[in-house]
């Protein structure tokens, strides 16, 4: 049996994509929140925007998300790039970071000195090429890295997408829960 998923909550109303957001400012805050609360080890986060499930409320999402391990409820619905990933069986796009001394330990390739920061800046600059729009983001799932493995391709034949270092399985498909450690609800 797992451990109780910690749900954390961050307010950050002045986080729109109406305008270009303060990366650094919004991202250090948030940033601050995950160090807070979450112990130092390494993590898959996965980062999604509520206007992606509008038949949902954020409880409603949160609470979806703590019972199957995912926000990935309707196997009918493709996800972003599906086609982009097709080649490989992967169940979520997600990156990774590690807490050390209750502090995030910046990748040197972000473009700014702050994890959330640099992931905000890059749904708001590199999702309109995929969706036409930025997207905010509401809610980080953070995962216990030993418990997801990078996807394996599928289609030996198909070339390989830069991208495919974010893409993850989950290790026992039938318990994804186990492997989620926590939620972040970023509130507008």
């Amino acid at each position: 049996m797992s451990m109780a998923v910690k749900v954390i909550t961050v307010s950050v109303p002045e986080y729109t994509v109406d305008k270009k957001p303060d990366y650094l400012g919004i991202g250090k805050k948030v940033d601050e929140a995950i160090e807070s609360n979450f112990t130092d080890q390494k993590f898959v986060y996965r980062a999604i925007g509520k206007d992606d499930h509008p038949e949902l409320t954020l409880d409603e999402l949160v609470s979806v998300i703590l019972e199957l391990g995912t926000d990935k409820y309707n196997p009918e619905r493709r996800g972003v790039s599906h086609e982009d990933f097709s080649a490989y069986n992967y169940d979520i796009q997600a990156g990774s970071f590690e807490i050390e001394d209750s502090r995030i330990i910046i990748n040197e390739s972000n473009k700014y000195p702050t994890l959330f920061g640099d992931t905000i800046c890059d749904f708001y600059e590199s999702t309109p090429y995929d969706r036409r729009h930025p997207v905010r983001i509401d809610i980080l799932m953070l995962y216990d890295p030993r418990k997801l493995e990078l996807a394996p391709k599928i289609n030996p034949r198909a070339p390989s997408n830069r991208l495919e270092k974010y893409l993850y399985r989950f290790k026992d498909p039938e318990n994804k829960p186990d492997a989620l450690l926590g939620v972040v609800k970023i509130l507008r």
